[in-house]
């Protein structure tokens, strides 16, 4: 009996972390974030961190104040609404010009994602069907008169190393003086509902936007990410699902208009997440370069305008009152005197005395 106990013991000390592993969710779930009252308000692939944040699709503004790995679960804060850009420019019928070039840049991190129902893996470790998203992008971009610096190099495998191998792809694509760069991407989210959406009536899939917190840059690609949210929401409502600010850098440290775009999850059609590049592309191009629709640069011709003819309005009033100040000077000169040089004299010592000398004569002490 007791040549077997230790056999026993170890057989148990064995079943137990098994027993414990088979409890806890595999590290490919995703977590869900819920409100102070329990409520699941998202879905995310990556891992939360206390003090990232959350822009919900209609606004809601929220901050991770604690996490649970193990029931892969984060509890976040509600803040309000968040603040969205005003972009009442885009209703205006006149449309800007941009007389600049217009140039962006696009490339894949993970080079591997892929759509299952259509590719047929979630992960293709030669080629994921993402870059045939980017190229999509790319091209819809490029119809709206954007250069687009398109870079379709590889950075396996995809492991925490990624971003620092497309880190360099990154710096090169932005040394060519791009106005955006944008990191191509697909979640990992496994319902397809979250993603499924219909624009113009049109099969689509929803695009999620991601901000690093983490870098300089921080404040000014959330303020980015903002600014696409609010003008895709204008002109193709459910086109963006929501914005996620986490923890991590995403080498959005290179440029402040720098984003990384999550085109539908793994377990979309392909076809509906081509469908949504069209619409995100005139979202890019309305982002950047329509800021200031034509009607509203009228309206600051018309201020001008305005302005010019409330200084000639202004004047003209001047020389009415002096020319009736001269005329009631006239009047009653003739009136003291009754003689015309007398008259005259005396107008010219009054208009003298009222001017200090400055149309002729000298100010009379």
């Amino acid at each position: 009996m007791k040549k077997f106990l230790p056999i026993l013991l170890a057989a148990l000390l064995a079943l137990c972390p098994a027993a414990a592993l088979a409890e806890e969710p595999g590290d490919d779930t995703p977590y869900r974030i819920v409100n102070e009252e329990g409520s699941v308000i998202a879905v995310i692939g990556a891992q939360p961190d206390v003090g990232d944040e959350y822009i919900a699709g209609d606004n809601g503004h929220f901050r991770i104040t604690a996490v649970d790995h193990t029931a892969r679960q984060a509890t976040a804060q509600a803040l309000g609404a968040y603040p969205m850009p005003d972009v009442s420019w885009l209703r205006e019928d006149a449309q800007p010009v941009s007389a600049r070039k217009k140039a962006v840049a696009l490339y894949c991190t993970h080079s591997d994602e892929s759509y299952e129902p259509t590719d047929g893996v979630s992960s293709d470790e030669k080629r994921g069907g993402i870059y045939d998203v980017a190229e999509s992008f790319k091209k819809a971009l490029e119809e709206k008169g954007i250069t687009v610096y398109y870079s379709d190099e590889t950075h396996f495998p995809h492991d925490a190393g990624a971003y620092r191998r497309s880190r360099a792809t990154a710096e090169s694509l932005v040394e060519e003086g791009v106005d955006a760069v944008m990191d191509i991407h697909r979640d990992g989210i496994p319902d397809p509902d979250e993603y499924e959406s219909q624009v113009d009536g049109e099969e689509t899939t929803k695009v999620r936007l991601l901000v690093g917190r983490s870098n300089q840059n921080a404040e000014s690609n959330k303020e980015f990410a903002a600014q696409i949210k609010a003008v895709a929401d204008e002109l193709y409502p459910g086109l963006i699902k929501d914005i996620y600010i986490g923890k991590g850098t995403y080498n959005q440290d290179l440029l402040a208009q720098a984003v990384l775009l999550e085109f539908g999850t793994y377990t979309n059609d392909k076809e509906d997440v081509l469908a949504s590049t069209g619409y995100m592309a005139d979202v890019m191009n309305r982002t950047l370069y329509g800021g200031v629709s034509g009607a509203a640069g009228s309206k600051t011709s018309n201020t001008s305008a305005a302005s010019s003819g409330e200084s000639r309005g202004a004047w003209t009033g001047i020389a009415w009152l002096i020319g009736i100040l001269i005329v009631g000077a006239l009047i009653f000169a003739f009136l003291s005197t009754g003689r015309g040089k007398e008259t005259l004299e005396k107008w010219k010592r009054t208009f003298q005395e009222m001017f200090g000398g400055l149309f002729g004569g000298k100010k009379q002490q």
